[in-house]
């Protein structure tokens, strides 16, 4: 072998070796069963939200049960990648793009900040976005502050008025320090 051969060898060795020791700390991919999972909890919530009686067809909002809850827990950051999906999903401003964000919230972490600030951003319905902007202040109060300083302008009165309570926060925590 050349010695830009040993070079390029022993270079792509060492990447190999970086790889495998950093690939954990880069969180946990998710594979086709987390998916499915994710499906499976999230279509049997929503269907549980949705009845017809007399023709007449409710909609109301049924909470996770313990189970579904500890499912998700369980695939922690496994189960961001498919419930952020759901925050594309058509139509918007709907309940699967407000549980999607309820679950993220219960998933935490740094992983979540992206795909609930890409709820706050997008999604229409004042519940989600009012929800996504309580998950992003829970996982980084510092990334969140400029998303809620938009959020004090939002139109929606909720939206507001939850980034004028997150806000005082930040007051506190200021007043807090000086002492």
């Amino acid at each position: 072998m050349t010695h830009t051969r040993v070079s390029l060898s022993g270079a792509l060795l060492l990447i190999c070796i970086l790889c495998g020791f950093a690939a954990p700390a880069l969180g946990q991919v998710s594979s086709p069963e987390d998916a499915a999972t994710v499906k499976q909890i999230m279509t049997t919530v929503l269907a549980r939200c949705y009845s017809t009686t007399n023709g007449i067809r409710r909609i109301t909002v049924e909470p996770p049960t313990n189970q579904e809850v500890a499912e998700i827990k369980a695939l922690g950051e496994r189960a961001i990648p498919p419930l952020a999906a759901y925050l594309d999903a058509e139509p918007k401003g709907g309940l699967r793009q407000w549980f999607a964000v309820k679950f993220l919230m219960l998933v935490g972490g740094p992983g979540t900040f992206a795909p609930l600030q890409k709820a706050f951003a997008e999604d229409p319905w004042e519940v989600t976005r009012e929800a996504a902007l309580d998950g992003m202040f829970a996982v980084s109060e510092s990334q969140a502050k400029p998303f809620i300083k938009v959020a004090l302008a939002d139109k929606s009165e909720a939206v507001r008025s939850r980034a004028q309570q997150l806000w005082a926060l930040y007051r506190d925590h200021e007043e807090a320090d000086k002492y």
